[in-house]
């Protein structure tokens, strides 16, 4: 006989249960909720540090979370809280913390999330400093899951670690499969972003361009979008696509969408001048940029483009002297500062060694002048020391001209100029030597091989004992070093390519630590990543100086910028892990 159940008892039962796993899912739902949220902030900022609003809303789902599980501690869904809570303090960098909980759900959850606790297991031990064992475990899930989520993290997360481990191929080849995996659109449009930035690195512009397509569509950060645009324009003009370029830049300029890059636009159109040999049309353009877009990021870029024209396709150094100091009061905050404030060094040098060898020569003249008119009297002597000539000899003043031409401003017929001066008129000189070492270098570079040759034996007859005959003998190139040339390349590449030039640097800093050169380095990415408010990235640079150079020049101003942004971070992190004191459900 069935029991005699009244259907109001059945109401009552039913009305309690979906009552009380209510007020829990409620609870579980409110810190869902703030993880996306959390999520959400942090993919509008791909590849930069995570902003505090978000670490703020993953405090929240933290606290969501174990409220929950305090009240509710045998609810069907307390995984699913373990696994959000592992996830939250994952991304707020408590890696311990967050691998006890992802270890319950390994225990007690259903094949999906043990698999995702798997992966940010991996993760946490990834940070932690176990890679080798991150990619062991990410890679065994690639074999075993079905979950085409789970495997299009792993590839990301594997390209990740690959990448930290300077082995690019690796990390372009899981970014690849990665891309093709996801279907989850923010995601996709974080895997297609830094497929793009790596393909274009390795001057791969077609996977690059394709990607940054993909970007334009997936990604949900609107300055990503906008620096795909951009990108996409760059790899025209580097492909010497320039009417294409054109057409579709002009498009852009009249389409309200893009009035953000508005500037970066003309500053694009502009370099498409350059590219063609429309010098004209640059500076004119150019000179409209500064006066409509004062006291900006592009007007101080517009100013640096000026004085690279006026040091490359027009020389008047004075100025392209006047247009690098603009750069700095346009906006301090600009990639250019470093490379604008270098030019203004090299050319106030290359200006004063000018003035002195004029200055040296005028006074010789006017020594043999005075000498005639006085052969006959007796105060020569005298009159000569009234007649002072520069510290640096004639040969030593034309050298230094013919480093700067050849080597800081790229005139190379400018260049040998100065050292045939010494070469010819100076052969008493401990520069003559260095000047036909010198000559063999440049020549050869040019690839004129007929004075190449000329000036090597010229230096092997005449100095056959010398350090510079020695490493013509020995085959070994010395023109400048490897780092000397990373360095150089950077400063070239800040106007069509910021990220492999923030690239060259970082090698500089990795590879060759102990050079001089490796301070300017991470100063400079040190103070761009500060005014990118990337504060994560300044304060290693800034820590990497006080570490490695204490007795730098530069490691006074990074210590009191190390300590400024300290100070700002620990005011600005709230503490958000405690449970809130109220406990009612929010619906």
């Amino acid at each position: 006989m069935e029991p005699n159940i009244r259907p109001t008892n059945i109401l009552f039962l039913a009305i309690y249960l979906i009552t009380s796993s209510c007020a829990y899912f409620n609870t579980l739902y409110n810190a869902q909720q703030y993880f996306n949220e959390a999520e959400k902030i942090r993919l509008a900022k791909e590849g930069k540090a995570i902003p505090l609003s978000a670490m703020e809303k993953y405090g929240k789902t933290i606290q969501k979370c174990e409220k929950s599980l305090s009240e509710y501690p045998d609810s069907r869904w307390k995984i699913d809280a373990y696994l959000l809570m592992g996830k939250a303090t994952y991304y707020r960098n408590d890696y311990d913390l967050a691998l006890t909980h992802l270890k319950r759900v390994i225990e007690k959850g259903n094949e999906h999330q043990t698999q995702e606790a798997d992966y940010w297991q991996a993760l946490c031990r990834w940070k932690k400093g176990s890679s080798q064992a991150a990619v062991t475990e990410l890679t065994r899930l690639l074999e075993i899951t079905k979950n085409d989520n789970i495997k299009a993290r792993c590839h990301l997360s594997l390209s990740d670690i690959a990448l930290e481990e300077s082995n690019t191929e690796l990390a372009l080849g899981h970014l690849e499969r990665g891309a093709m995996i996801t279907k989850d659109r923010a995601q996709r449009g974080v895997i297609y972003g830094q497929l793009a930035e790596m393909a274009f690195q390795k001057n791969n512009y077609e996977i690059a361009s394709d990607a940054y397509s993909q970007v334009i569509t997936n990604s949900l950060a609107k300055e990503k979008v906008e620096h795909a645009h951009l990108q996409i324009l760059k790899i025209l003009r580097l492909n010497k696509k320039y009417r294409s370029a054109s057409r579709k830049i002009k498009s852009m300029l009249t389409d309200d969408k893009f009035k953000n890059i508005a500037g970066n636009l003309e500053l694009e159109l502009v370099k498409l001048y350059k590219h063609q040999g429309e010098i004209e049309e640059a500076v004119n353009r150019l000179e409209t940029i500064v006066n409509d877009r004062q006291r900006t990021l592009v007007s101080a870029e517009a100013y640096f483009l000026l004085g690279q024209i006026y040091t490359v396709e027009r020389w008047e150094p004075k100025k392209a002297r006047e247009y690098f100091e603009q750069v700095a009061k346009e906006s301090a905050k600009s990639i250019y500062k470093p490379s604008a404030a270098r030019k203004i060094i090299a050319i106030n040098t290359y200006l004063l060694t000018l003035e002195s060898l004029e200055y040296y020569t005028n006074t010789l003249a006017a020594i043999d002048s005075t000498f005639e008119m006085a052969k006959d009297q007796t105060d020569t002597t005298k009159i000569a020391e009234t007649l002072k000539s520069p510290e640096k000899s004639e040969p030593e003043l034309l050298y230094q001209l013919g480093d700067l031409e050849a080597f800081t401003f790229n005139r190379l017929d400018q260049g040998i100029e100065f050292f045939n001066r010494i070469v010819t008129h100076h052969p008493e000189s401990p520069f003559h030597s260095k000047s036909l070492f010198t000559l063999s270098l440049v020549y050869d570079d040019i690839g004129d091989s007929i004075n190449a040759n000329k000036t090597q034996e010229d230096l092997l007859r005449q100095y056959p004992n010398s350090e510079f005959a020695s490493h013509l003998q020995s085959g070994i190139q010395v023109a400048e070093k490897p780092e000397e040339i990373l360095y150089r390349n950077a400063e070239k590449q800040w106007d069509y390519n910021p990220d492999s030039a923030r690239y060259s640097l970082r090698t500089i800093i990795e590879s060759f630590s102990q050079s001089d050169l490796s301070v300017f380095a991470a100063y400079s990415l040190g103070f761009e990543y500060d005014q990118l408010a990337e504060i994560d990235s300044a304060m290693k640079y800034y820590s990497w100086i006080q570490e490695n150079h204490p007795n730098s020049d530069q490691a006074l101003p990074a210590k009191e910028r190390l300590t400024a942004l300290q100070l700002a971070v620990h005011k600005i992190t709230p503490d958000t892990t405690a449970i809130e004191p109220n406990n009612q459900i929010e619906n």
